[in-house]
């Protein structure tokens, strides 16, 4: 069937792709009156709290609703456009594309706006104070300053605009994927300060919302996206129904598992039943595992609908309009779970630490609790799983095209991934919240031997090897993706030799004594972001220094080792001055004296325990150092044997007929992707680009 003629179809059925957003905002809307008329004042009494009058009580969940239809359009369309169009030879979005990015300016506008109204909202619904208090002259920015929620959801606005301004200037596909990273960005301030995040185990709530909502967000809005597209009659929508459904698949399952950590963390057994939070949150749980049964049985019908001769698009369309309604059904509960207090919430009995760090310690930090006393990071460890598995089906593709890849590669990156869950989740990662010199042993280790490991993989080259060839009519994929981050100037600047230096040498200077991390102590979210952080910023500089994949501009060994002794010294200053400081580092007034109101017992002299710190900066980052100054000479050496055995075999080949040349004595040469590069002619679409 033509494209025109699907186009009529859809227009005969009679169904607007609106629809089911417009229906599905109102049932979640219905749903946040009712629950939150229901539970009346109880949500403020509950935590010590005047009641603040209707205007707070209803306008605030309806305000945070608006705001996260409002997220989720925005974050779908910018999703569709990046992951489901196909961009023009010129690298400029397709039409497609150009209309999703118009959908997302308006979404994001109104995002922005609804979290700029949420700022005086949401401090009169955290004091119980009326609105009209709260906006007084004067009142507004005390409120501000000492409230986090308020904070949150302004800078929400301000990334919102950023993301406006952005998807109305853009035309490059590349800049698509900009945009859609700082709008899922956009989202994850209000999840800081959201229930639980200073409660016992708020460490594990924490990090399940940064992955619940997001996935959610993500969900909803690729949903919404695809059916505009089956509405429109786009290009290849077979197959972007078919990446829709697995990424549903992939969606309920993240959801599921992030869904009940969060209860089990945040509602109390023996409350399930007796609390209007543990009541919603089993109704929530209840239509979500509705979802992953009934929206397999709608995708599978789908999927006949899309097999048939033509294609059955309104029954399709059908589907996907019950999904969405499912979706959002979801999505106006979550609103409501943010509204109502979580059980018991001034009741529990809490000490000074599970306070603080979300749980308790049982001793003092011996070899055998540092090795056994684990604590799941619910961020770090299913990223190292994500990633160890990922890794692992790539060299499974590598192998089933017929190609070698190298198992010291595989080793190093392995070895990186238990490296990073141990530094995160067993009694070092659990230690490293509460001690300053265990937090600078897991710092050491995640920002300088795990990128050193994960550099040594060549996870690039293995991603190239193994991504298969997607055609010019197929819609974009790993390959495409890749090329596109290679490709873009933001990953040109950051694998600048220069820049790459200043930053893995200063950035410990800035965070430690400059009062930053005194300003992040105090918060799990910004130990997680420091983490990411400095992961990223030790793999960007040592991929310059010893990395296996091939930059844009490759440096010579000598400048990589140039690069790498420049390096050395900032290592040492650093850990010296760390040892000489007379300033607690992460006591002070921003942290509010974090590390004394702990009070750990195995810890009286917090100033002597830095200096612990800083001869164990000195030791790991030394040590891992030589490690990558070994790797840069076995590279060096391995380099120069290689020159001088293809130099020798050119001579020796010199004499063959002038047709031939390396390679062609035979007529082939089997292709590695640890060694040179194949001059025999593979199948495109078998063999991906020797690398």
């Amino acid at each position: 069937m033509s494209e025109h003629g699907t186009v009529h179809r859809l227009s005969a059925a009679g169904i607007r792709w609106w629809w089911p957003l417009v229906g599905g905002a109102l049932l979640a809307a219905v749903l946040v009156i009712v629950v939150s008329a229901l539970a009346g004042a109880r949500p403020y009494t509950a935590v010590g709290n005047p009641d603040p009058g209707p205007v707070v009580m209803l306008g605030t969940p309806l305000l945070r609703l608006l705001a996260d239809l409002a997220a989720t359009v925005c974050v779908g369309a910018l999703t569709f456009a990046a992951s489901c169009t196909r961009p023009q030879p010129s690298g400029l979005i397709s039409a497609q594309a150009y209309g999703e990015l118009r959908i997302a300016t308006h979404a994001a506008l109104v995002w922005g706006m609804s979290a700029l109204l949420l700022v005086p909202f949401s401090a009169a619904d955290t004091v119980g104070l009326a609105l009209s208090r709260v906006i007084a002259p004067g009142h507004l920015l005390t409120q501000l300053d000492a409230l986090e929620q308020p904070k949150a959801w302004l800078i929400t606005a301000a990334v919102a605009a950023m993301v406006a301004a952005g998807c109305r200037a853009v035309l490059s596909w590349r800049a698509v994927f900009a945009l859609g990273g700082l709008a899922v960005i956009a989202v994850l301030p209000p999840l800081a300060t959201a229930h639980g995040s200073s409660d016992s185990g708020h460490d594990l709530a924490l990090a399940a919302i940064v992955i619940h909502v997001p996935t959610a967000t993500l969900w909803i809005g690729t949903a919404l996206a695809v059916l505009r597209q089956v509405r429109r009659g786009g290009l290849a929508l077979e197959l972007v129904m078919r990446r829709y459904a697995r990424l549903a698949r992939w969606c309920w399952v993240v959801l599921v598992a992030s869904g009940l950590v969060l209860g089990v963390v945040l509602v109390p057994l023996d409350t399930l039943l007796t609390s209007d939070y543990g009541v919603l949150l089993l109704t929530k749980v209840g239509l979500v595992a509705f979802l992953g049964v009934a929206g397999e049985a709608l995708r599978r019908r789908a999927a006949r609908d899309l097999d048939a001769t033509p294609p059955r698009w309104p029954g399709v369309i059908r589907l996907g309009c019950a999904d969405i309604l499912l979706l959002l059904g979801v999505l106006g509960m979550s609103v409501d779970l943010t509204h109502l207090s979580v059980p018991n919430v001034l009741s529990r009995a809490f000490t000074t630490a599970q306070t603080l760090l979300g749980y308790d310690l049982s001793g003092p930090p011996t070899p055998w609790r540092l090795i056994t006393a684990w604590r799941v990071d619910m961020l770090f460890s299913p990223a190292v799983a994500l990633l160890a598995v990922s890794y692992l089906v790539g060299v499974r593709h590598v192998h089933s095209y017929a190609q070698r890849w190298p198992m010291t590669r595989t080793a190093a990156w392995l070895a990186g991934c238990l490296t990073l869950l141990l530094a995160t989740s067993s009694g070092l990662g659990r230690y490293a919240a509460a001690m300053f010199s265990l937090h600078m042993a897991s710092h050491m280790l995640i920002s300088m031997l795990v990128p050193a490991l994960f550099v040594l993989g060549a996870p690039l080259t293995l991603l190239d090897a193994a991504a298969p060839q997607t055609g010019s009519a197929a819609l974009p994929g790993l390959r495409d993706w890749l090329e596109t981050l290679r490709a873009s100037q933001v990953a040109r600047a950051l694998t600048h030799p220069v820049v790459t230096l200043t930053l893995f040498a200063g950035s410990p200077f800035a965070l430690y004594f400059t009062g930053l991390f005194d300003a992040a102590v105090r918060f799990h979210w910004a130990h997680l972001v420091i983490n990411a952080y400095f992961l990223v910023i030790g793999y960007l500089f040592l991929w310059s220094v010893i990395g296996v994949d091939t930059t844009r501009e490759p440096l010579p060994n000598i400048a990589r080792l140039g690069i790498l002794l420049a390096a050395m010294p900032a290592d040492i200053v650093f850990a010296a001055a760390l040892i000489n400081t007379r300033r607690v580092i992460g006591n002070g007034i921003a942290a509010a004296n974090f590390y004394q109101a702990l009070k750990l017992p195995w810890v009286p002299n917090l100033l002597a325990d830095q200096r612990f710190a800083g001869m164990l900066a000195l030791a790991i980052g030394e040590l891992t150092l030589f490690v990558v100054m070994v790797a840069l000479l076995l590279r060096w050496s391995q380099t120069d044997s290689m020159f001088d055995e293809s130099s020798l075999d050119r001579l020796r080949r010199t004499p063959v007929a002038r047709g031939g040349g390396p390679g062609h004595a035979d007529g082939r040469e089997e292709s590695t992707c640890g060694g040179s590069a194949a001059t025999g002619k593979k199948s495109e679409s078998r063999q991906p680009r020797p690398l």
